[in-house]
């Protein structure tokens, strides 16, 4: 095969130099985040991130399906989204149904974590002994051990896992980050760029007398309607569950159980 003449190849040369001109400022249009949204326009998009800590979970946004979490897939990726607020919602048979809003801002990924909370929570009686088969048996030696946690004076604050801290200030409770070296989480940021440094978890008529971090989330009492579990997040709708709605109940954590008083008795909370 002859080779092409001269001004044939020079007319390729500047016609693909021609056409690199072309593209690459589109190219770098798009590398810079820009992206076509009907009804938009070109916008610099940005993304949201999901992570479900069970498997067998449906995640939605804006009522359409993502997917479904599996044993080992538990974290979702949507990208290209225009700037705007997203519903999300993640439902898992035997748990509630976990909403939350989540804003997407250009050149930013908003990420959160479901929080999900079982529907069968159960205050189950101990004692030690005999007792009825509804009734948690354990030995006289660990029943006088967690009565004697609640002769101690519950801790006016305790820390959680990234530094923050949760805390009781005039009968309302809030999760506060310490300094500016503790790093400051997504559940602290309305959106990805304003965040703030306090949460309020019960911030009401209520008066809650101790809280603390347990299951994920906050466990708190109050003096009028009993024992919560909150989820610690500044975007609505941070979910609340009462695990034991009775006045006057307290509570402590030992050895990993959420163990409640009422009056003379110890409740051991289950399910969560």
């Amino acid at each position: 095969m002859k080779p092409f003449p001269r001004s044939t190849r020079r007319m390729y040369l500047y016609g693909l130099i021609l056409l690199f001109l072309i593209c690459l400022p589109v190219a770098l249009f798009f590398a810079s985040g820009y992206n076509f949204r009907n009804g938009f326009g070109f916008i610099k998009t940005g993304g949201i991130f999901i992570s479900v800590p069970y498997a067998g979970a449906d995640v939605s946004i804006n009522g359409e399906a993502v997917g479904t979490s599996g044993i080992v897939k538990r974290g979702f990726y949507i990208d290209n989204l225009a700037p705007s607020s997203y519903e999300i919602l993640v439902t898992r048979e035997g748990l509630r149904p976990w909403h939350r809003t989540l804003v997407v801002e250009e050149n930013l990924v908003s990420d959160t974590r479901a929080f999900l909370i079982p529907n069968d929570i159960r205050a189950v009686l101990i004692s030690y002994g005999a007792g009825a088969s509804t009734t948690k048996v354990i030995s006289k030696s660990e029943y006088d051990l967690y009565k004697a946690a609640f002769y101690v004076k519950a801790a006016t604050s305790t820390r959680g896992a990234y530094g923050e801290s949760v805390f009781i200030e005039n009968g309302n409770v809030f999760v506060r980050l310490g300094d500016e070296s503790v790093l400051q989480t997504s559940n602290f940021c309305g959106r990805p760029s304003y965040c703030v440094k306090e949460i309020p978890i019960e911030n009401g008529a209520q008066k809650s007398l101790e809280a603390s971090f347990f299951g994920g989330g906050v466990v708190y009492a109050t003096k009028e309607e009993g024992v919560f579990l909150a989820e610690a997040d500044i975007r609505p709708t941070p979910s609340v569950s009462p695990v034991y709605p009775r006045r006057g109940a307290i509570f402590r954590i030992i050895d990993g159980k959420l163990i409640v008083k009422n009056g003379n008795k110890l409740y051991e909370i289950e399910g969560l």
